[in-house]
């Protein structure tokens, strides 16, 4: 139990690795928001692609698939409609099998590489659709989504050290998130109205845990600390579904 605690805590966190191009991806990603969401989403869709590409395998043939898909379903997003979007992913998802096949001879093997398949495509595909959807309904929802997400995911890395430091990252990464959304709804630079406060506090304090947490479940721990979108995977189409639920 020790080691498994270990090992969760050591994995959860934010590796050094492509931490530097993570922070040019969101001050560009903030920028190109200015632009519209033409420009935004194909600029998403294609870091989609770039964060993918190091958990997907070593050849041609899985990552290519897997890249393809991605800028399908992220590009879905820029017709504004969540049913379309909602027929891409399912078609998506019910192509995989096919290109499985295409490489792989039994079934046993075909199911395996399906999943290899989805687990670089689906998370990393819907969450930029989900934003790329909710920006051509609401620009500031997706600049304050980033930057919360940015701080979290910037304090985990700052936790870094081994010990008690480490245990209390990610407590101490929400809270520093959440302390940026409260700010940003007092001053009212926020799209969020005080008293949406704490559906949207309550909604990221449990997103981002279970994404990361799911996204470990399906990605090898030599690839754990890479996973760039791992704290959008979950947290972008719930935060997608509640900015326009309130909205309607």
């Amino acid at each position: 139990m020790h080691n498994l605690r270990n090992n969760f805590f050591a994995s959860y966190g934010v590796g050094d690795h492509f931490f530097v191009y993570y922070s040019a991806g969101v001050c560009a990603l903030i920028i190109l928001l200015q632009l519209g969401a033409v420009a935004f989403g194909i600029a998403i869709g294609l870091l989609a692609v770039g964060v993918s590409a190091g958990v997907a395998g070593s050849s041609n043939f899985e990552r290519l698939p897997s890249s393809a898909l991605i800028l399908v379903v992220s590009y879905g997003g820029l017709f504004n409609d969540f049913r379309l979007s909602a027929l891409v992913v399912v078609a998506a998802i019910g192509l995989t099998p096919l290109i499985a096949v295409i490489d792989r001879g039994g079934p046993s093997s075909s199911l395996l590489q399906s999943m290899r398949i989805i687990k670089v495509w689906l998370p990393a595909g819907v969450a930029a659709s989900s934003l790329t959807t909710l920006a051509v309904r609401d620009v500031a929802s997706v600049g304050l989504f980033l930057v919360l997400i940015y701080f979290h995911d910037l304090g985990l890395k700052l936790f870094v050290h081994e010990g008690l430091q480490r245990r209390l990252a990610p407590l101490a990464a929400l809270c520093g998130a959440l302390a940026v959304l409260w700010t940003s709804v007092q001053i009212s630079i926020s799209p969020i109205s005080p008293q949406q406060y704490w559906l949207f506090a309550c909604l990221l304090g449990i997103t981002i845990p279970l994404g990361r947490s799911a996204m470990q479940l399906f990605i090898f721990r030599e690839k754990q600390k890479d996973l760039l979108h791992a704290s959008h995977a979950l947290a972008a189409p719930l935060w997608t579904a509640a900015v326009v639920a309130l909205t309607l």
